[in-house]
């Protein structure tokens, strides 16, 4: 209990589609408790706060020294008031104001935050992005989502919103992605890439390919996944460039593709990167992978309390 008492102690909910997780984090980033389970998304938000909150009222019971409660849930939503605006990968979730509810029923102040905004968040204290004041992190999860820190703030709408930098349209064609053809999720996120082997060689790839069996193709020698992938790699190196010549970011961090398709396409990236940002606004930018790995969603979690706890 030694490293309890000298740390800040947060609860912490990662909501996901398929599943969520409840910790309990110290401020240096150190995870003391943990519990995973299904989502059931498709029952809506009541059984899924429910079941949150039963896991945190047990957590806290091991962990009184619980000073608050932090979220990382998909948007749309509004971080400032803390409700949630119908996000697509959690049905019936209108308007829920799961901010007040936490705080009503655990008696704590609680922070919820966009996931991509929560991932840099916890990049920016304990991983990749580490004594720098600006930041963009790209999800390139299943989509693409964007959070962007700037003089060690993370960039918001009038309403809470963190940028949709998926939608960015960076090509005159391609797969439609975010309700539209060449958008940034297109090429940057797996399902994305996934249609752009359908879109680029329809007659090999009948449907949207799975992106982690693409990467295999790719290196037993399959010269058109390899297309696929240094396309998917060029065009999310224009994108970053676009995102550099605007934010003039110290890091770019990439999300799991960048762990599932390797340094091949991480270098791509890198490489039409420079030859397409402006070198007074990007020469100090550094594109890596997120360095949280498999601890990033649990630390997730936490980062929005430990972040507003700083000021």
């Amino acid at each position: 209990m030694a490293q309890e008492t000298q740390q800040q102690l947060w609860l912490g909910w990662d909501v996901g589609g398929t599943k969520s997780a409840a910790v309990v984090g110290a401020s240096d980033g150190t995870i003391l408790d943990r519990a995973e389970w299904p989502s059931t998304a498709a029952d809506g938000p009541d059984p899924m706060i429910r079941e949150f909150l039963s896991r945190a009222r047990a957590m806290r019971d091991d962990h009184p020294a619980v000073r608050g409660a932090g979220v990382s849930i998909g948007g749309p939503l509004n971080p400032l008031t803390g409700v949630i605006l119908s996000p697509p990968h959690l049905p019936g979730w209108d308007n829920v104001a799961l901010a007040e509810i936490l705080r009503r029923e655990l008696d704590l102040p609680v922070a919820v935050e966009h996931d991509a905004a929560a991932c840099l968040l916890a990049e920016w204290l304990w991983g990749a992005a580490r004594g720098c004041s600006h930041v963009v992190y790209l999800t390139c999860g299943t989509g693409c989502g964007a959070g962007i820190l700037i003089a060690n703030q993370i960039l918001r709408g009038p309403d809470g919103q963190t940028p949709e930098a998926g939608h960015i349209r960076i090509a005159p064609d391609g797969p439609v992605m975010f309700g539209k053809p060449g958008s940034a999720e297109a090429f940057g996120s797996g399902e994305g890439v996934g249609r752009l082997a359908h879109h680029m060689f329809p007659e090999a790839f009948r449907e949207p390919a799975d992106p982690k069996a693409l990467v295999e193709l790719a290196r037993s020698g399959d010269q058109r996944a390899r297309a696929v992938l240094a396309e998917s790699a060029r065009r999310t190196g224009q994108f970053c460039a676009l995102l550099a010549d605007i934010f003039s970011p110290q890091v770019i961090l990439l999300g799991s593709l960048a762990r599932d398709f390797g340094k091949d396409w991480v270098g791509g990236i890198e490489n039409e990167f420079r030859k397409e940002a402006l070198p007074i606004n990007s020469r100090h930018t550094r594109i890596v992978p997120a360095a949280l790995g498999e601890k990033l969603q649990d630390l997730s979690a936490i980062a929005p309390c430990v972040h507003r706890s700083l000021g």
